[in-house]
């Protein structure tokens, strides 16, 4: 794997972070959304995990038990998450 490309996002979610309670990130396929997220989370939710999805959908609560900050990656394969 190559190592991580710095982004000129980088700077401004780590200012952003603390003040507000969620961040979405969205951009094309495969420019390091995750990556960039990743380094980030303290929790890592993938919804494109199957046995991931289905555990956070019989409890959503995991989110709010779950360290923060908290990424909820591929979150339109399962977007009840959100609620």
């Amino acid at each position: 794997m190559l190592p991580y490309q710095l982004r000129s996002v980088d700077q401004e979610l780590d200012e952003l972070l603390g003040g507000l309670p969620a961040i979405s990130l969205e951009g094309p396929k495969g420019v390091g959304k995750t990556a960039t997220a990743q380094r980030r989370a303290a929790t890592v939710f993938a919804m494109d995990d199957a046995t991931q999805r289905e555990l956070l959908t019989a409890d959503p609560q995991r989110l709010d038990r779950a360290p923060a900050p908290v990424l909820v990656d591929e979150w339109q394969r399962e977007p009840a998450v959100w609620d």
